[in-house]
């Protein structure tokens, strides 16, 4: 009989004993804790009952519907009854064993026979008691336990039966005995192989339209009903090899995956529930400063936490495992060199390959846990709490978010007024990427610790038990050298200071840059009309230039740091060797050398090196919670009540309040305080009436929206009290399924906003309108209607169907405006409050939308606030008129009383035209009054289809139809594309390229050559000293080879720290290079790409897949050569050492090693890009939300929004997961195959006499690494790939894979062509049209059509006509950025088509109609390249009337100046995107631009359309002045603008109808101009005649 039978017996029982109890616990645990179901609303409790963002639904807490059940737990018995049977057999063998045992002659082996039966009768009642098991918990924990005791038995047993024995029981005395103790060896592993594959649970299906859009479930081509991640029913042995990936790993092999073709996670990992777990906890206590987020994260993951640790505690000490088997084996190898006595090299060769199995599967089991598990719930955990943040945080001034654009005069913005620095703390969120930045990156950041985590527990066991292993072969030498390491650790914390700071300069500078980006990309019109490229290209180069000199450093640090660490092991080493050799006088034999050396320092390398990165990566993580957490403490908004919950309350009145932008308190120790330099509105008092409508009027920046946002619960009342309803934040989501009658549609309580600058999403224009609410055709065609949308629809070739574009490209100003309003009237809310609706339409539609829509049915018994500047249309409906300056309230009563004050005439146009005459500010549609009603009939034909317009805003939509039929609406920002199949050469070829030329890569390539034969020279100098003979050693003395020894090592650690430090100096090189090249491809790129491609998307590019360059593509990339070198190396020497067999081996292994990776490697990239596909929709919502969260608000949608963003985040987490459970597969199938190598190696070692000991552990030791070696080869070129997918993929957007498809990206023409025009060029601004045609592709019908005409010098043009009729485009050919078809445009006699676009745009100046003015100070804004004095800019703002002439009275309030002109002083800080200006000022501003530049021709667009009257007559008379001897074309709305211009041009459908001075139109009444004016109103007709001069 094989030995040790006793103990197997009694250890057989320990694990039934132990499973037995773990049983107990589970049963009563359960019983104590009753798991939520479905229908139990307990699981909410109390907490989450007036919780308006718990969006949970019942669906979210299962993984799925079982299919099919009863056919599986059919199968599922029969299976188990097989088991009952194989386990009745056991029963029956070891009864009779028991039997024969107690026979007189059996030498006492009863008890281990009892011991045995026990065991065998414990398994067969768990199999018996799982039959009857028919649900997934009972029978997944049966198959559990079965399989473990089954494998612990099968493995004993087979343990033993191969140990020699000595002491064994003759077996010639009871043959049968020993049979039945094979067969029971048999059974128990036959029983272990059909359990261990059978399934816990049935396939599932889960309905993919609860987690994800429509849009991806389109896109899906899979249609396998068995849809669910097979993780929660698959068998023990499919988990423990990730085979339930394999269908994944197989949907790689076909064309292209979608994300809806992925199996879906299990409940525990979708995003609805991850955010229900963390919100109810911080619920539960509010969060606190300081380390309290990371406790919170660690309570609510604390299984996953606790399971990975213990894994990693218990995989430790078995990394030591192999080691020690190796030693015992070369041990043998030198004791019994002719192998005469092979049984214990058979069991320590088994032993290295046993112990290489165990730890792999637990440190595969940890990685899922860090990876799979913890990883992505802590980023789903933060990235929902951050979103649910930002829809209830205020906004704080410097943010200045788009909706309130009229930030009417946050004027003075840092929030501590000048002190900069203390305002940095908070100011820390105030600019929308930055909370990009901490959605993206700092969550990341925290989510990616859980990979470094694992160090903490593994580190300090590995080392305790390396120390153990080295002390049994060195003795006392061993301490010695761990001293050494001691004198490495404050290092250490050097490392970690200088770490933290230059990281924190690099993420600073990384943040400057993507702002910087940000706004380039958001004024890029701006850019190209003032040829201001170059400059801006530069201006980001030199924050990259400071951004990579840090990422430079960063590089260095860590290479030196590196290269401490890589000697420290050596250094231990030769010291201990040196006190083994030299010192104590000891032999060094090849066993102690080779494990020593080798293997355990090795291995405690990477435990010593693995506690510092750690802290380091724990004090990163540190700063992005601390950041994280300092956001989540941010002031929120108050909260509202849900609509049951109180009743509404309709009353709108303010009663004596002071009222300021909001400030951010948290931060700030004198909450009450006034804040300095501050706009506030003082002391109102006032109560708009209930269902009427109530008009907010007052000179530009006067404080109107401000009115309005307080009203809303935005803004801060630093004194007295605001009533106003609020939407509750689920009022949307409440109304989404409700079908209601028009009666009923109306809720009072609930409001609609409808901010100044219109905010819309990057979906259809009916789905903006709609906001959410289910379709009531009869009110939406009515919406439509009233808003004068319905023939703007007759132009968009998709009608309501066509997308908008990211922030509204592909609309005119007036369109977006109307869409916006459309959104609130369509609403269920009673209170409407509008922020200047009129200002962006033309005087026929602000008419309509007036009479129509303000005062129209819809808006019956609804409360509506308007600002507006049109006084005078609006006065006639208006029950209660307030009038702002300033800050102060110089008015507010009611209509009458208004009439009859001196107020009203200093907001009305002068000269007392009462006609109905509007402002506006875009082109845009004509009402739909009947034709033939309209003195403009021949302007406002309906049944005539318009043109396609063609707005400065825009040269998206100018794509006319030639509507045949209906198609699938057009994208317009188009779906990003993603490469299939490997990366292109081209690729390959552009890195190389960029990081240097060829001296570069032949000498680097050297250094890797050099770098790889290291090792092989350490090893073999081992092997020659543990194998020289007593005598030679002898005669040489130890000394002799420990110093070639140490030359050897020394050398290899030079030359690998200083194969680093050539290639990031490379990768640095290439990440300028390839930056430059996509900066200048995307700011020269046509303006039409960055009308189609979304903004998020460039950023996308631009940050993230840059920062992935700058920061790992290179450590890919380097670490990829160095691992195939190694391994080229490796294959070399143990081919050497180990002879053909060897030879046979590898080749074999080698195939299926290159199988496995290439499923792999096509499996990892397609993730890889699905998840950076999913990523950008999740950014865009952030970004969306981020911007519009005031209005979100305003309409109740906060939980649909929330609701959305979960379904983008699950979304986005599926394919990271199915990432990483890819990478998990790959190691599973690596590590087995790795473990198999090093157990080939090791029997042909025992079964070839001719391999020395000496050869053998060089043999093993390179087997050993080799294998590690190969797994990070495959993985690393992998992660290059996906590095490289990602740039070059995504650089490819605008660089390599996509250049087929953006062939059309091709850039604008050159800035400059030879013979440029003279630099006085224009001198005189003679323009000159030719038979000019244009069209916007040569497929599309022409938009201008054969225009002639001729502008004299200095003369004064005023181009008028209906949207679509070609106004903007003309003004958009004069900068060529529509070029002509046919014919040609001169100006001074030169043909503007032969210049360079730069000579051209900087030359002529534009004003447009959207103002973009960058960030910075009023200065840099002005003037971007410092090329005037302070006297010239305060006289242009002086002009522009932003400084009054005469000193305007200050405000005082406890002595301090409030509301003070920000414009008097030029170091004012400008936010992000001019945010805290109004619309108006920043008009004014770009026109105070204008002068400063004083061009020949100026080109206007709508320049005014944002400013007060009273502003706009005398912008009107400054223009006159300044640019009396320019060439002015303007276009413009307000007919009281042209009026008095030289000539006028009407045109229409792309055509010149008239074209002559507005005195001899007018005097022809059949003119199309004569009705133009006439339409204004009798008195403003008269005023208009009297102004021409008829």
């Amino acid at each position: 009989m094989p030995p040790y039978q006793l103990l197997l017996a009694e250890a057989l029982v320990g694990a039934a004993a132990i499973s037995s109890l773990a049983l107990f616990f589970a049963h009563s645990q359960q019983r104590k804790i009753r798991l939520p179901t479905t229908q139990d609303a307990s699981l909410v409790g109390d907490v989450n009952q007036d919780d308006p963002f718990n969006v949970t639904k019942p669906e979210d807490f299962i993984d799925g519907e079982p299919i099919d059940e009863d056919a599986f737990w059919f199968k599922m018995r029969n299976r188990k009854l097989l088991l009952v049977l194989l386990s009745a057999a056991i029963l029956v063998l070891e009864g009779v064993s028991l039997g024969w045992s107690a026979y007189p002659d059996a030498r006492n082996v009863l008890t281990e026979h009892i011991f045995r039966t026990t065991f065998g009768l414990y398994v067969g009642l768990l199999v018996l008691r799982s039959v009857g098991q028919s649900t997934t918990d009972s029978h997944s924990e049966s198959v559990i336990h079965i399989t473990t005791l089954t494998f612990f038995s099968s493995v004993l047993h087979f343990g033993v039966a191969i140990l020699p024995s000595s002491d064994s029981i003759s077996s010639q005395d009871f043959p049968a005995l020993l049979a039945f103790w094979y067969s029971m060896t048999a059974l128990y592993t036959l029983t272990f192989a059909i359990i261990a594959t059978t399934p816990c649970g049935p396939p599932l299906h889960f309905f993919p339209s609860l987690i994800y859009s429509k849009k991806t479930i389109d896109d899906t081509t899979n249609k396998s009903y068995d849809n669910v991640c097979g993780l929660p029913g698959t068998s023990v042995i499919d988990y423990l090899f990730f085979r339930y990936v394999t269908r994944v790993i197989h949907l790689g092999t076909s064309v292209s995956v979608e994300i809806g073709d992925l199996p879906i996670l299990p409940a525990k990992m979708r995003a609805t529930y991850q955010f229900f777990r963390m919100r109810t906890n911080l619920r539960a206590n509010p969060l606190k400063p300081g380390w309290d987020l990371a406790w919170r994260l660690i309570s609510v993951n604390k299984l996953a936490f606790t399971a990975e640790i213990i894994l990693a505690v218990a995989a430790a000490p078995m990394w030591f495992g192999s080691p020690f088997f190796v030693r015992k084996l070369i041990a043998y190898l030198e004791d019994d060199p002719d192998r005469l006595n092979k049984g214990w090299g058979w069991v320590y060769a088994l032993g290295q390959f046993a112990s290489l199995i165990i730890v792999t599967q637990l440190n595969s089991q940890m990685w899922y846990f860090a990876t799979s598990v913890i990883q992505m719930r802590l980023r789903t955990q933060l990235n929902t709490i951050l979103f649910a943040k930002t829809l209830v945080r205020k906004d704080v001034v410097s943010s200045g978010t788009s909706t309130s654009n009229e930030k009417d005069d946050a004027k003075s913005t840092t929030t501590n007024g000048e002190n900069k620095e203390k305002g940095e703390e908070e100011n820390e969120f105030s600019s929308k990427s930055q909370v990009m930045t901490l959605m993206t990156t700092d969550v990341d950041r925290v989510a990616e610790f859980s990979y470094h985590l694992f160090a903490i527990a593994d580190s300090p066991v590995e080392i305790v038990v390396g120390t153990m292993l080295l002390y049994s072969m060195l003795g006392v030498s061993c301490f010695i050298g761990l001293a050494v390491i001691c004198l490495f650790l404050p290092l250490n914390h050097l490392a970690g200071k200088v770490v933290i700071s230059t990281q924190d300069n690099l993420m600073k500078a990384r943040d400057e840059r993507v702002s910087l980006m940000n706004e380039i990309l958001g004024g890029i019109r701006m850019l190209k009309f003032m040829a201001w490229e170059r400059s801006f290209e530069k201006r980001v180069m030199k924050v990259r230039e400071r951004e990579l000199k840090y990422q430079k450093l960063n590089y260095k640090i860590e290479v030196v740091f590196a290269a401490l660490w890589e000697a420290s092991p050596l250094i231990v080493t030769l010291v201990s060797f040196w006190h083994f050799a030299v010192w104590r006088q000891q032999a060094l034999t090849p066993s102690i050398a080779f494990t020593s050396s080798g293997v355990v320092f090795n291995e405690m390398r990477f435990a010593m090196n693995a506690l510092p990165e750690t802290f380091i990566n724990l004090l990163q993580v540190h700063v992005s919670l601390m950041r994280i957490g300092k956001y989540l403490q941010l002031t929120e908004v108050a909260p509202v009540p849900p609509l049951s919950a109180a009743p509404a309350i309709n009353t709108i009145a303010i009663q004596s309040a002071t009222i300021t932008w909001p400030h951010d308190r948290s931060a700030d120790s004198s909450a009450a305080s006034t804040p300095r330099h501050k706009f506030m509105l003082v002391d109102l008092a006032l109560k708009f009436p209930e269902g009427q409508l109530s008009l907010v009027c007052g000179k530009l920046g006067s404080g109107k929206t401000l009115l309005l946002l307080a009203l809303l619960g935005e803004a801060d009342v630093l004194t007295g009290q605001v009533i106003c309803p609020r939407s509750p934040p689920d009022a949307l989501a409440s109304f989404a399924d409700q079908k209601v009658t028009q009666e009923e549609w109306i809720v009072p309580g609930v409001c609609a906003y409808v901010p100044q600058a219109a905010w819309l999403r990057n979906a259809s224009i009916q789905d903006n309108i709609l906001f959410g609410l289910p379709l009531d055709e009869e009110r939406y065609h009515k919406t439509l209607e009233i808003c004068a949308l319905i023939s703007d629809l007759k132009i968009l070739e998709d009608g309501d169907q066509s997308e908008i574009g990211e922030r509204g490209v592909n609309l005119s100003g007036g369109q977006k405006a109307r869409v916006s309003l459309a959104r609130a009237v369509y609403s269920r809310a009673s209170v409407l409050l509008l922020d200047d609706v009129l200002s962006a339409v033309d005087a026929h539609t602000a008419h309509h939308i007036y009479s129509k829509c303000i005062k129209g049915e819809l808006m019956h018994g609804r409360t509506v606030i308007l600002v507006s500047h049109h006084v005078q249309l609006c006065l006639s409906g208006a029950a209660y008129v307030v009038a702002l300056d300033n800050g102060q309230l110089l008015f507010a009563g009611e209509r009458e009383a208004f009439e009859a004050s001196p107020v009203k005439g200093t907001l009305v146009q002068t000269m007392g035209g009462a006609g109905k005459k509007q402002g506006a500010a875009s082109t845009s549609k004509n009402p739909s009054v009947p034709a033939s009603h309209s003195p403009v009939s021949t302007l406002v034909q309906d049944d005539v289809e318009p043109d396609p317009i063609s707005e400065t805003s825009s040269t998206v939509i100018n794509e006319p139809q030639v509507n045949l039929e209906r198609k699938a609406p057009r994208k317009v920002v188009e779906d990003e594309k993603r490469a299939v199949g490997r990366v292109s050469r081209d690729v390959w070829k552009l890195y190389v390229k960029s990081c240097g030329a060829y001296g570069y890569w032949v000498w680097f390539l050297s250094i890797l050559v050099l770098g790889a034969l290291c090792p092989v020279a350490e090893n073999w100098w081992l092997k020659t000293w543990s194998g020289s003979s007593t005598e030679e050693a002898d005669a040489k003395g130890p000394v002799y080879y420990i110093v070639i020894y140490a030359a050897v090592t020394l050398t290899g650690v030079l030359i690998s720290t200083y194969r680093y430090f050539v290639l990031y100096n490379g990768s640095i090189h290439a990440s300028t290079v390839l930056y430059q090249q996509l900066l200048e491809t995307v700011l020269f790129a046509q303006i039409r790409f960055h009308d189609t491609v979304s903004r998020g998307r460039l950023l996308n590019r631009f940050g993230k897949d840059f920062e992935g360059v700058d920061s790992r593509l290179a450590d890919h990339f380097g670490r990829s050569l160095i691992f195939a070198f190694s391994f080229v190396v490796t294959i070399v020497s143990v081919t050497f050492a180990g002879g053909v067999p060897f030879l046979i081996a590898i080749i074999i292994l080698g195939f299926i090693y290159y199988d496995v990776s290439k499923d792999y490697g096509q499996a990892a990239r397609d993730m890889r890009r699905l998840d950076s596909v999913a990523r950008s929709p999740l950014y865009s919502i952030y970004g969306e939300t981020i911007a519009g969260a005031p209005i979100l608000r305003a309409f109740g949608a906060s939980s649909k929004f929330m609701r959305d963003m979960l379904r983008y985040v699950d979304t986005n987490i599926n394919p990271n997961y199915w990432q990483w459970a890819v990478n998990r597969w790959l190691s599973a199938r690596f590590d087995l195959l790795s473990a198999v190598t090093i157990g080939v190696t090791g029997f042909i070692a025992v079964s070839t006499p001719t391999i020395s000991a000496a050869l053998a552990g060089f043999a093993l030791s390179f087997a050993g690494g080799m294998t590690f070696t190969l797994l990070f080869l495959v993985r690393r070129f992998v992660g290059l790939e996906q590095s490289m997918a990602m740039l070059l993929m995504d650089l490819q957007q605008v660089a390599l894979e996509r250049i087929k498809e953006y062939s059309e990206l091709q850039r604008e023409p050159p800035e400059y062509i030879e013979p440029r025009p003279p630099a006085s060029w224009p001198d005189r601004g003679t323009i000159k049209c030719e038979n000019l045609i244009i069209r916007y592709a040569p497929e599309l019908p022409d938009v201008l059509h054969n225009l002639n005409f001729e502008v004299h010098p200095g003369e004064k043009v005023g181009i008028l006509g209906r949207t679509g009729s070609g106004k903007s485009t003309l003004a958009l050919s004069f900068f060529r950025f529509v070029e002509a078809t046919e014919g040609c445009i001169t100006i001074d006699g030169l043909d503007i088509s032969k210049m360079g676009l730069s000579d051209l745009r900087s030359k002529l100046t534009i004003i447009p109609q959207d103002p973009t003015i960058l960030s910075g100070t009023l200065r840099s804004t002005l003037d971007v390249f410092d090329e005037y004095g302070d006297a010239e800019i305060f006289e242009a703002l002086r002009r522009v009337h932003l400084i009054p002439s005469d000193a305007a009275d200050v405000v005082e309030i406890d002595g301090v100046a409030v509301n003070v002109n920000v414009f008097r002083n030029l170091e004012s800080p400008v936010s992000e995107g001019g945010e805290n200006f109004s619309t108006g000022e920043k008009q004014l501003l770009c026109m105070a631009r204008a002068i400063l530049k004083r061009s020949k021709v100026l080109v206007m667009d709508e320049a005014t359309a944002s400013v007060d009257y009273a502003t706009d007559e005398l912008i009107g008379k400054t223009i006159r002045e300044e640019f009396a001897n320019s060439t002015i074309l303007t276009i413009a709305h307000r007919l009281r603008t042209v009026i008095d211009y030289d000539r006028v041009m009407l045109l229409d459908q792309g055509k010149i109808v008239e074209f002559d001075r507005p005195a001899v139109l007018l005097s022809d009444p059949s003119s199309q101009f004569y009705g133009l004016c006439e339409a204004t109103g009798e008195n403003e007709f008269a005023m208009l005649k009297n102004l021409a001069g008829v």
